[in-house]
């Protein structure tokens, strides 16, 4: 999550207008960010007596969290998106947290090593599964591990199936107690309780899976009530499950027996958590809507686009605040074999003639309003791993030019079935190439990034047709891709990279896409492999790069010596930069409007850590 602004003069454009006329034709009055809303009936007013700092709660108030997009499933083994996963962690809290000091928070379990390579689990006492599962045990986890996260082939469809392999070959786990296990890397690596390995890593029970796994049966899992209901999270979340419309909403009611309640080892506000009587996301796809909402008090919480602070900063009864992120935006291109320009999408040099003809400095000062930073690899710039001097930078300076464009285009095509006919791109066949663009509904920002794109690409002659899509819809419909031949792939990665980019290919075909964000990891930046290797389990684009990341990736999380790891780092994020994957735009930034009531949420990198002790207070 970046911090900061750059607000250099853009100059005009090639064709000579100024770029502040040129951005006009597109609207950017109603520009803004990707958010979220919801209905909750917060009072402001309500009474806070006797909390843990002496406010106290004598009717604790329901809390509601806006989004602009539903979810369609709770089966955490089959999803990587935060949608999805922010409903399932309020019924399971996961092994530990990570405080913004980057210190371990133990949940359901501590973590600990001596010397960086073995990593010992212990699950607290009186952990229980709700169902008639019993309690959660060290072979609850090693089963979930070895039969789920480390399965060959991946029957459940885990996309972060390979954070549980280093060389290809499954993490050794091993059973040492009832409720102790170990974790048995070949490395040292002292970073790895900051990896998406444990941390946040929910479980399921042994005997919930066992129905399923002999069989590979991941659509009986996908369907199986107490995985939709979450009715097997027991003691082990804040909340438990109360109902669920995929479209509208997801409403989750204080959990009575929560676990922490009897710890003796947390601080005093973990002991009455959490001091909401329900936390509902409230889906409502229309940005005006949300944001009236919340001026009603109606919501307790929901994001604010960039165009609409102004309104909010001065109101009494609203608080804004304006969180780093470690998300990047970026417009990512189709390299499998169902995009309808995808031999060149596969070409480095056409994706660097392409960088530049984007205004990435436009987006961020004339759209974002300031709000984020240009992007120009893999990881924010507010990360210790950085390093300017390996990058390449696109689509600013000199380096965002329709005319350079345009002629490094022109020799980027000739390996491919597409040349310029005078001004426009076009196929073997001599028709205009078009590229569809399908972006994420529910944000000005978002659809306003994507007709600059599109103006900007007419610019060096390519066509782009614009289609808008509820987010839940456009991760299935296009991200989401299956093997298309008779017989089984050679592998399979999980839902977003089915196999190789010539028989592995989404529902609906597509070009671009804008709207889907990517974690950078900036604590553990060798966390995205998953995004930049040919079978990583997140390269839905099907991008198969020329560096070998795989073994670059391997250097980086072997070694214990900083300088060393942060100098193979370098080289990857400077091959990233040149390769292009995908156009890397901006590092924004998260502004949400709270009840000015709610207490807890502080401007800090990873400030939903201890969200189960936000309560509301005296404005």
């Amino acid at each position: 999550m970046p911090s900061g602004t750059n607000l250099d003069d853009l100059g005009s454009t090639p064709r000579g207008r100024s770029r502040r006329s040129f951005l006009s034709l597109l609207g950017l009055g109603g520009a803004a960010s990707l958010a979220g809303c919801g209905s909750s009936g917060t009072d402001a007013s309500a009474s806070t007596e006797g909390s843990p700092d002496g406010d106290g709660v004598d009717d604790r108030p329901d809390y509601v969290e806006g989004t602009a997009t539903g979810t369609r499933t709770l089966n955490f083994l089959s999803v990587d998106d935060e949608p999805s996963l922010n409903r399932v962690q309020l019924a399971l809290d996961g092994p530990y947290a990570v405080t913004p000091e980057q210190e371990i928070f133990p949940l359901w379990a501590d973590m600990s090593t001596d010397e960086g390579r073995v990593y010992t689990v212990e699950l607290r006492d009186g952990l229980e599964w709700g169902a008639g599962y019993g309690p959660m045990t060290a072979d609850d986890w090693i089963y979930t591990i070895t039969e789920v996260f480390q399965a060959d082939p991946n029957w459940a469809g885990f996309p972060n199936a390979g954070q549980w392999r280093q060389n290809g070959e499954p993490i050794p786990v091993e059973k040492t107690g009832p409720r102790s296990f170990e974790i048995r890397l070949q490395s040292v690596d002292p970073a790895f309780p900051l990896r998406p390995v444990m941390w946040g890593q929910p479980c399921m029970p042994k005997a919930l899976i066992e129905r399923y796994r002999p069989d590979e049966d991941q659509e009986g899992l996908q369907q199986d009530e107490d995985v939709q209901t979450l009715a097997y999270a027991g003691n082990l979340g804040p909340y438990r499950f109360e109902r669920w419309n995929r479209e509208s909403e997801f409403v989750a009611v204080r959990n009575d027996e929560y676990y922490l309640r009897e710890a003796d080892d947390v601080p005093e506000a973990w002991r009455d958590a959490p001091y909401f009587d329900s936390y509902t996301y409230e889906v409502v796809p229309e940005e005006s809507t949300r944001l009236s909402a919340l001026r009603t008090g109606e919501l307790t919480a929901t994001d604010v686009p960039e165009t609409r602070v102004e309104q909010f900063e001065d109101r009494d009864d609203i608080d804004v605040k304006v969180f780093p992120q470690a998300y990047m935006t970026s417009l990512i291109y189709n390299q499998r074999a169902n995009g309808s320009f995808y031999e060149a999408l596969r070409e480095p040099s056409v994706r660097r003639a392409l960088a530049h003809a984007v205004d990435k400095r436009a987006i961020v000062d004339e759209i974002l309003r300031g709000y984020g930073n240009v992007a120009h690899t893999f990881q924010p710039t507010f990360s210790k791993w950085y390093a300017d001097g390996e990058v390449t930078e696109y689509g600013v300076g000199d380096a965002y030019s329709h005319e350079r464009a345009r002629e490094f285009l022109e020799s980027g095509l000739d390996a491919t079935p597409y040349r310029y006919d005078g001004e426009r791109v076009v196929d073997d066949d001599g028709e205009q190439v078009t590229l569809k663009l399908v972006f994420a509904q529910g944000s000005q920002s978002v659809r306003t990034t994507a007709q600059l794109v599109a103006q900007e690409y007419d610019a060096v002659g390519l066509d782009v047709e614009l289609t808008g899509k509820e987010y839940a819809t456009l991760v299935e419909h296009h991200l989401y891709n299956g093997w298309q031949g008779d017989d089984d792939p050679p592998w399979n990665a999980g839902p977003y990279n089915g196999g190789p980019r010539d028989g592995s290919l989404s529902q609906e075909p597509w070009d671009l896409i804008l709207g889907v964000t990517f974690n950078t990891y900036p604590r553990t930046p060798s966390s995205i492999r998953g995004f930049t290797v040919e079978r990583g389990g997140t390269n839905f684009y099907g991008y198969v790069p020329e560096t070998d990341f795989a073994s670059l990736f391997e250097r980086a999380t072997s070694t214990v010596d900083d300088a060393e790891r942060r100098e193979t780092l370098s080289e990857i994020f400077g091959a990233l930069s040149a390769e292009q994957p995908f156009n890397f735009l901006n590092m924004g930034v998260e502004i949400v409007g709270y009840d000015s009531a709610v207490r807890g949420p502080e401007e800090v990198f990873g400030y939903t850590w201890d969200r189960n002790t936000w309560r509301l207070g005296t404005p």
